[in-house]
């Protein structure tokens, strides 16, 4: 079963309450991560842990709490709050949280671990045979952070109750639904360019952005809004988004750039490449390459062929997508040995960690925190 958590009232009672419960785990957790082989491969070998610890926190701190005390002051708040009650080093708390931002660094691409990061799948009423609304995501990232992550329910004092998908330390999510029955999950965006500037290690986490819409926003467009006029955007994200009415896009950005992708023919897939036309010179060249051990593979190419293999099975479907359809193309390997391109991804450092699929109109949130293609989905619901 997946490890679930409940917190209520302001940021820093959630916080505290989050560190508190899931503090041996949250220790655990940094414990394994800094001793992993991911963590080695992107660390040089001539300095000690300590200083790599320490230096990680450093930059953590120059670059994210600016903008979160500025723009973002509930989610600084929390996280704060979320430290004491973990008992951690304020530079371990910040470092955590800006892993999420230079793993996506373009000096740093080349060493850097495969992360696939993720597909979304959508299907409107008009796909389905009984006029439902559903939202699939994979959760793929490093597989070491694997055994670490939570579904939390959260009831803020002055804001949305919502439950989410999460890390154990981190104060924002991956995916949620709140009350409402906005729904909204994001996917990594492997942004490139400099000019114009669509990439910088400083400003803040797309999982900070995914929790303040889903506390504050309970539409759609409300969160279309907040979203693209958000100033203080680091790495690129696509962000996707269904509301009750079926409003549903995916939000392609970089740190200051945006373009907006709609349902054609009611069906919509995303992975991690930039598919607008006013985006796309944001995707990573084709001669970057992801080079760890043996391997030495493209970071688009998965994107890509997830994408091409998402779409044809929803177009194949379409008109008679049910919640087991949506199930069995996250699970999918195409008829083959799963791997790095498969959508369910099974890579030798990165894969599918977990998988949600959330209904809006019944405000169903199901998950598992494995692979999709061998768990069993959980339930819960707002």
């Amino acid at each position: 079963m997946v490890d679930f958590i409940k917190v209520e009232g302001n940021p820093a009672e959630r916080g505290f309450q989050q560190g508190d419960k899931l503090k041996d785990k949250i220790h655990n957790m940094f414990d394994t991560v800094f001793h992993s082989k991911m963590f080695s491969e992107v660390t040089s070998k001539l300095i000690p842990l300590s200083i790599v610890k320490f230096a990680l926190g450093i930059m953590g701190k120059k670059n994210i709490k600016k903008p979160l005390q500025q723009l973002l002051p509930n989610q600084f708040e929390k996280m704060m709050a979320l430290r004491k009650g973990a008992g951690i080093k304020r530079g371990i708390i910040y470092g955590a949280h800006f892993i999420e931002v230079m793993s996506g660094d373009p000096k740093s691409i080349y060493k850097n671990p495969p992360i696939q990061a993720c597909s979304m799948i959508f299907a409107l009423p008009e796909a389905t045979p009984d006029n439902s609304m559903i939202f699939g995501r994979n959760y793929d990232f490093p597989n070491v952070l694997q055994p670490f992550q939570v579904i939390r329910e959260e009831i803020p004092e002055n804001g949305y109750r919502n439950i989410n998908f999460t890390q154990y330390p981190l104060t924002g999510c991956h995916m949620g639904i709140n009350e409402k029955g906005l729904a909204i999950g994001y996917n990594y965006g492997r942004a490139w360019k400099k000019e114009p500037l669509d990439f910088r290690l400083k400003g803040v986490p797309g999982t900070f952005i995914v929790q303040e819409v889903l506390e504050s926003c309970a539409k759609t467009q409300e969160a279309i809004d907040f979203i693209i006029n958000f100033t203080g955007r680091a790495n690129g994200c696509h962000y996707g988004l269904m509301d009750t009415s079926g409003d549903t896009c995916v939000i392609e950005t970089t740190s200051t750039r945006h373009a907006i992708r709609r349902p054609e023919n009611n069906i919509l897939a995303h992975t991690n490449h930039y598919q607008t036309k006013e985006l796309e010179n944001a995707n990573l060249p084709e001669y970057v390459r992801f080079k760890m051990d043996d391997m030495d593979i493209s970071p688009i190419e998965s994107p890509i062929r997830r994408y091409n293999r998402e779409i044809e099975l929803l177009t194949k479907y379409n008109g008679q997508i049910t919640m087991n359809i949506i199930k069995d193309i996250l699970s999918d390997h195409d008829n083959r040995e799963p791997d790095d391109f498969t959508v369910c991804t099974h890579g030798p450092s990165a894969g599918t960690l977990g998988s949600i699929i959330l209904f809006p109109l019944k405000k169903e949130f199901w998950v598992t925190d494995n692979y999709p293609c061998n768990s069993e989905y959980e339930k819960f619901t707002l």
